[in-house]
């Protein structure tokens, strides 16, 4: 009997441990859920910065050619993107700039000029849907000149053309790598605040006038992805369609940029930019830019 009432014993004890051992598993299981979860909330911040250089030099070339050039340009990609539970807030800036001099001409010229920032925020609606306000700003910087053997003309400014856009739209994002902006409701401000341009027809904004707004429908995607430890892809597609004025000729906005690290410091760069917007230019604008020099990851 006492064998029987000490087995009992044993085996409620051990029941209880199991019991315990289950309930303690499934606290620090529940815990570790909160913590993953509580991970993604939060700010992320990264980018690149990529500065390149090349330098050329000619003596007594038969093929011809400049005899001495150096040329810098300089490209800012970064990142600030917040989350807090279904709240996202992603803000992205986009930096340019490239000059090159030559034997022919005495100053520099400039040969990339971008000001891009958006900003983002989201609220999910569903697993892959997030209902979002959108804001995107572009320009250029410095001025820009056409250059010929005798004349530079003058072709744009800082906000000559600029461009604000205001979009109300679904976001659709799958996965970290993939965002699909859609919005039916976005208007658009385009600026032409130079002087010099004030009394012409330029940049889709009538003479007199310094800007123009329209409204129509948008649609943005990016695309992020490392193809390899040492290689990263950078892409954007934005498209817009102007409701009150030829809203079949829509405006195209599309860059890429692949990035390829030799070492923690250096590496190469490919970019190629395609823009189609009939009001600056009506034919298919396209710049291609291969550099090798210094790559840093923020």
């Amino acid at each position: 009997m006492k064998q029987t009432l000490l087995a009992a014993a044993l085996f409620g004890a051990a029941i209880s441990a199991t019991a315990q051992d289950a309930t303690v598993k499934g606290l620090q299981a529940s815990a570790n859920k909160e913590v993953k979860s509580a991970e993604k909330d939060g700010w992320k911040r990264g980018g690149t910065l990529i500065i390149n250089l090349n330098q050329g030099s000619l003596s007594n070339w038969a093929a011809g050619g400049e005899q001495n050039t150096l040329g810098v340009n300089g490209i800012f990609n970064y990142g600030i993107n917040f989350r807090r539970g279904k709240n996202t807030w992603d803000n992205y800036f986009n930096l340019a700039l490239g000059f090159q001099n030559a034997t022919s001409y005495s100053k520099f010229r400039k040969t990339d000029d971008l000001i891009d920032v958006t900003s983002k925020y989201g609220y999910q609606v569903s697993k892959k849907w997030y209902a979002a306000a959108l804001i995107n700003f572009n320009s250029q910087a410095l001025e820009g000149f056409a250059y010929t053997d005798t004349v530079n003309t003058k072709i744009s400014n800082f906000l000559a053309p600029g461009k604000l856009l205001v979009s109300l739209g679904m976001d659709y994002r799958p996965n970290d790598n993939f965002s699909l902006f859609i919005s039916p409701i976005t208007t658009r401000w385009i600026f032409k605040k130079d002087p010099d341009f004030y009394a012409l027809d330029k940049f889709g904004v009538p003479a007199f006038k310094k800007s123009y707004n329209e409204i129509g429908a948008y649609i943005t995607a990016k695309y992020n992805k490392a193809l390899a430890k040492w290689a990263t892809y950078a892409g954007r597609l934005d498209l817009f369609s102007n409701y009150k004025r030829n809203p079949q000729n829509v405006d195209v906005y599309f860059t890429n940029l692949l990035a390829m690290k030799f070492n923690k410091w250096l590496g190469t760069t490919i970019s190629l930019d395609m823009i189609y917007d009939d009001d600056i230019i009506k034919k298919t604008q396209l710049k291609e830019i291969l550099g090798i020099g210094l790559t840093l990851k923020l």
